[in-house]
């Protein structure tokens, strides 16, 4: 496994005995920056994987200090020391704290199966009091981290505050390839040609109070007798361009039946039709449209909208609808 980002970092430290400086390294997940999926960061309660000092202090399997040139290797993956860590982690971020060291040196985390980067994760002087720094480094196949120190003696201690685990997709998500295929042959999304379908609920008696009912199968019917207009309001997104109206029904008596849309001034009680369509013919399914659109820019800081369908007669009314499109 391959570190693929080192950066050398730098914070201040004041201990006791000494203010100093700390320079250490950050590796990343090894997962190509370019491509691919990403890992996530998962915070988690810090816990201590390691201290080398001797008990009572000590945790893990080591309690003496790491000597010049020495790679001590630990396990980070599931239980170990007084953390768990999930074993699909792939990298774990740290605190990592030398103390008592015997000599100027420096300390270097690396994943146990790669080899040791020419980077240091934290530095110290002969006589330093506890030197900390955070520390990100990537886990090895098994499960395993390496700390190298360069010079002396000392003791390391290494608390876990969290790790990453690749993000990977699954079938709950599409791929882009997937969207892209959806997309083929469709209207562009911001520009292209949307619709307002308004159902038979939506509707109420607008200038008759002639009675009228909705079928098991959903259908809007309107009742016999005499010219009857029902009307329904419209949300329409300011500054949309409406281009068409559409009436969707069956003619059951072969009579005449008109679609209009207004758009009604605030406080006004005229409306200005904006399009008005009217069908006559043989019984049986129509749709009736009109393309013809007086003022089709939306204006809803200064108009409210609405459709009106009427009919002379009985009249199966599928539902109503407006195409618009966007700036």
């Amino acid at each position: 496994m391959s570190i693929a980002l080192s950066l050398r970092t730098c914070v201040s430290v004041t201990t006791a005995v000494a203010a100093s400086v700390v320079c250490g390294s950050l590796m990343s997940a090894s997962a190509s920056i370019d491509s691919g999926d990403r890992s996530v960061y998962v915070p988690i309660t810090p816990c201590r994987v390691m201290d080398t000092r001797p008990a009572p202090d000590n945790v893990g399997a080591r309690s003496t200090r790491l000597t010049a040139q020495e790679t001590h290797t630990i396990s980070v993956l599931g239980a170990n020391g007084l953390c768990t860590v999930p074993l699909d982690a792939s990298s774990v971020a740290m605190n990592v704290t030398a103390v008592n060291p015997s000599d100027a040196s420096f300390l270097t985390v690396f994943p146990a199966d790669a080899a040791r980067p020419l980077a240091s994760s934290l530095n110290w002087v002969t006589g330093q009091g506890a030197t900390p720094n955070a520390v990100t480094s990537d886990v090895s196949a098994d499960g395993k981290i390496s700390f190298f120190n360069n010079a002396g003696n000392v003791d390391v201690i290494a608390d876990i505050v969290g790790y990453f685990a690749h993000h990977d997709h699954d079938d709950r998500y599409y791929t882009e390839a997937e969207i892209d295929a959806k997309l083929v042959g469709k209207a562009d999304k911001a520009t292209g040609l949307k619709t307002i379908v308004i159902g038979p609920s939506a509707f109420t008696p607008a200038d008759s109070t002639t009675s009228y009912s909705i079928d098991p199968s959903s259908l809007f019917i309107i009742g016999p007798g005499g010219s009857q207009c029902f009307g329904a309001p419209v949300d329409l997104p300011a500054g949309a361009t409406v281009t068409a109206l559409r009436l969707d029904g069956l003619d059951s008596a072969a009579a005449d039946f008109g679609l209009f849309l207004y758009a009604d001034p605030f406080g006004i009680a005229s409306a200005t039709t904006m399009a008005s369509t009217i069908t006559t013919g043989t019984p049986g399914e129509v749709t009736t449209a009109d393309i013809t659109i007086a003022s089709p820019i939306i204006d809803t800081a200064t108009r409210s909208y609405s459709v009106r369908v009427c009919t002379g007669t009985g009249l199966f009314f599928y539902s109503a609808r407006i195409d618009y499109t966007l700036p």
